[in-house]
């Protein structure tokens, strides 16, 4: 994880990335546009991206239907005209050597820094044409040089009858705010996690997906108490088997909130990394010799309430609950047992 020097703000530290991770951060935001409704974002950067480092697309028919195109620039200085204009042409020669069906609906420029000329232009779509046909007229000799024969005049014909509002500047403030709506903020600028929900004030009714470790749960009480296993009714009648199936019921409930909140949160494996460094924890606890069951459920939990887990995300919101929560998501894998067969 990417940890954020109290310094630097996250805007600040981005104009210190490389491209590549310029690029890769601007891939996490685009993915997360959600109100754009794209049906699949692909990273197309490279010597040969032909115009396009990030297309987004808009239908199934991807760039021969409507899409977008997000071009990833990371320089020194600000952006400018200069390093625009190439950039439009480009594009347009992609489409007229039809590279792309289609010219992409937007073509948004997104860097660290864009010049106040180049704003100037994005926001006056018919200054912008004028400047880039000027630009054209001044690099002839180069441009001819650079591109085939007569494809420089197919880009050129084709941008001439283009619709130069389809260019714009990302605003970075507002990229930020998006992002910080993803899992990939936290890992990447190391910024605290937002509060997570309240705690459900009761469990629900038993729900199918938690059978297993509850059944582990009356097998002990029943070793314990006498309770009969095939019935949680009885094992919640019980004076001291009812509270305790209570509280492990809410710790359940509790981690699971834990595992919706990273999903949103947090990167893609980041809960998963903290079942299995508890997992790691306990399991030499669990593989103990215990005279019951419940001495072994008991020492568990407490081996997972006191351990050390590393420096995990989330640790930042998780409570003794969740990590007792934990054990019983992995007794519903059978991953923890709490009545070893050897000792029935």
């Amino acid at each position: 994880m990417m940890a954020l020097p109290p310094s630097l703000t996250p805007k600040q530290l981005l104009v210190h990335y490389s491209a590549d991770e310029w690029e890769e951060f601007i891939y996490e935001w685009v993915m997360a546009l959600e109100e754009a409704e794209y049906v699949d974002v692909v990273g197309m950067g490279g010597s040969n991206d032909r115009g396009a480092d990030i297309a987004a697309f808009l239908t199934p028919r991807k760039t021969d239907g409507l899409w977008h195109c997000y071009q990833c620039k990371h320089y020194d200085k600000a952006l400018g005209p200069a390093t625009a204009y190439p950039e439009i042409l480009k594009i347009h020669s992609a489409v007229a050597e039809q590279q792309y069906r289609v010219l992409p609906e937007r073509y948004v420029f997104v860097a660290p820094r864009i010049g106040g000329s180049l704003i100037q232009l994005l926001a006056k779509p018919s200054a912008l044409s004028v400047g880039f046909f000027e630009w054209v007229d001044k690099n002839e000799v180069r441009l001819a040089q650079e591109y085939a024969a007569g494809s420089l005049q197919r880009a050129l014909d084709l941008a001439r009858d283009s619709d130069f509002s389809r260019f714009e500047a990302g605003n970075l403030d507002k990229i930020l705010q998006q992002h910080a709506l993803t899992p990939h903020h936290v890992r990447r600028f190391g910024t605290p996690l937002p509060d997570r929900p309240a705690r459900l004030p009761a469990p629900p009714e038993h729900a199918p997906e938690e059978a297993r470790y509850i059944q582990q749960l009356l097998e002990v009480y029943c070793e314990k108490w006498g309770c009969s296993p095939a019935s949680p009714h009885e094992a919640q009648a019980h004076p001291r088997a009812g509270r305790n199936l209570q509280r492990q019921r809410e710790a359940f409930y509790r981690a699971e909130q834990l595992r919706v909140f990273a999903r949103d949160s947090v990167p893609p494996g980041t809960f998963e990394s903290l079942q299995e460094a508890v997992y790691s924890g306990v399991v030499e606890v669990e593989e103990e010799d215990f005279a019951s069951a419940y001495a072994r459920l008991k020492a568990v939990l407490a081996a997972a309430r006191d351990m050390q887990l590393g420096t995990n995300v989330l640790l930042q919101v998780v409570d003794p609950d969740d990590r007792k929560g934990i054990c019983h998501q992995l007794a519903n894998e059978d991953r923890l047992t709490w009545v070893q067969e050897d000792e029935q």
